[in-house]
C-alpha cells in the first residue's frame, strides 16, 4: 500500500483521537495537521518515482509513558509527491490499525512545515537570513554581534558565507561549528559576569519580542490592507498574546472561509479566557477576492465563537496568484 493509497483510506476524523493522544500539550494546532492532510490528499503522487516508507518499532522507551513506539523512517526527505509514491513496509512486530499509522505518517512528514510551501519558506529562513526590518531587530542584532565579539574568544569565532555568527565546540579530537546564541561559554563566572549575563538575555527577549510584535503590525497593515498602522500600535503594548495561521484547502474559490471557520471551531482547543482582545487578518488575492455576503457571515460567526467585546478585523492584499485564503489570528490580553 502507498502512502496515496492509506491517506485515501482514512479520513482525518478516524486519525484525530490518535494525534490527540500524541500531542495532548499541542491541541491547539490541531487544524495545522488538518490542512496538511487535506494538501495530502487532494495531490497526485509522481508516477515516476519509487521508494520506500519503514514502519518499526523503536528500539528504546519512550522517556514520557515508558513503552516503545512507532517509527516511520524516509518520509521527510523528498518531496511530498514522492512520498506518496512510496510504498509502506511494516516490520514484522509492527502491529497498528490503518487510522494509527495514517496519523503517524502525518506526524513524519510534517516535520518541517505544514504544506510544500511553508517547508520551503522555512528552510529558505535558515538558509538564508534576511537582514533586520525593523528598530528592534537592529537593535538586536548589534547586541548579539556585541555579546559575539567582546565575550566570545576570538579562536572560537567565525562566521559563514551569509554572515551568520558562529561558534566552535570541541568535539574529541576535531571542531563541529555552530549558530551562535547566547549560551554560557563558561558556567564558573563570577557573580558579577553572572548578573551581567541575566541582563542581556532579559534584553535579548524583549527585543524579539517587540521585534515580532511589530513585524505583524507591518504585515497586517501593508499596502493593499484594510488595517492602518494608527489601529494596531497597541500590539506593542500588549501584556502577552498568541498567534495561530490557518490556510484554506478547497482547491478553488468555494467555501474558503467555510474551510477556515471549521477549523477555527472543530479542530483546536483554546482557553480563550486568557485573551480579550483578537485581531483577525483575511490574506486574499486580489484575482479571486471575497464575496461580501460570505465575510459578513464568516464575521458573525466568528464572533460569536470568541465571544470577545474588542475583535478587528481586516483583509489584506495577497501577492499569492492562488485563491487560497490565509487568516492570521492575534489573541492578546490588553491592559484595562
Amino acid at each position: 500500500m502507498t502512502l496515496k493509497e492509506l491517506i485515501t483510506k482514512v479520513d482525518f476524523d478516524e486519525l484525530l483521537p490518535y494525534l490527540k493522544e500524541l500531542i495532548p500539550e499541542n491541541l491547539d494546532n490541531l487544524h495545522s495537521f488538518r490542512e496538511a492532510y487535506d494538501i495530502l490528499r487532494s495531490m497526485e503522487p509522481d508516477k515516476n518515482f519509487q521508494g520506500v516508507i519503514n514502519v518499526s518499532m523503536s528500539d528504546e522507551e519512550d522517556s514520557y509513558n515508558g513503552e516503545r513506539y512507532v517509527q516511520v523512517s524516509h518520509l521527510n526527505d523528498t518531496s511530498w509527491e514522492k512520498d506518496l509514491a512510496k510504498e509502506i513496509v511494516l516490520d514484522d512486530n509492527v502491529s497498528v490499525s490503518d487510522e494509527e499509522l495514517a496519523m503517524h505518517c502525518l506526524w513524519e512528514i510534517t516535520f518541517y512545515g505544514f504544506s510544500p510551501q511553508n517547508i520551503e519558506d522555512n528552510f529558505d529562513r535558515m538558509c538564508h537570513p534576511t537582514a533586520p526590518r525593523n528598530i528592534y531587530e537592529i537593535a538586536l542584532d548589534k547586541l548579539e554581534e556585541s555579546i559575539w565579539k567582546r565575550q566570545t574568544p576570538r579562536r572560537l569565532r567565525c562566521k559563514d558565507k551569509n554572515g551568520r555568527r558562529l561558534i566552535t565546540l570541541s568535539l574529541g579530537k576535531k571542531n563541529s561549528w555552530e549558530l551562535f546564541n547566547k549560551v554560557s561559554l563558561n558556567p564558573k563566572m563570577n557573580r558579577a559576569k553572572r548578573k551581567r549575563e541575566y541582563r542581556q538575555t532579559q534584553r535579548m527577549q524583549y527585543l524579539e519580542r517587540m521585534a515580532f510584535r511589530e513585524n505583524m503590525i507591518l504585515m497586517l497593515s501593508s499596502n493593499g490592507s484594510s488595517f492602518h498602522r494608527s489601529n494596531l500600535g497597541y500590539l506593542l503594548r500588549v501584556d502577552y498574546g498568541a498567534k495561530y495561521d490557518y490556510f484554506s484547502v478547497t482547491c478553488g474559490r468555494e467555501h474558503r472561509l467555510d474551510y477556515i471557520l471549521k477549523s477555527i471551531t472543530d479542530y483546536q482547543e483554546i482557553d480563550l479566557s486568557a485573551y480579550n482582545n483578537a485581531v483577525i487578518g483575511l490574506f486574499v488575492s486580489p484575482d479571486y477576492p471575497l464575496d461580501e455576503s460570505e465575510l459578513i457571515k464568516f464575521k458573525k460567526k466568528v464572533t460569536a465563537w470568541l465571544e470577545l467585546a474588542d475583535i478587528r478585523f481586516g483583509v489584506i492584499r495577497s501577492e499569492s496568484e492562488k485563491p487560497d485564503v490565509r487568516m492570521m489570528l492575534l489573541l492578546n490580553k490588553v491592559r484595562t
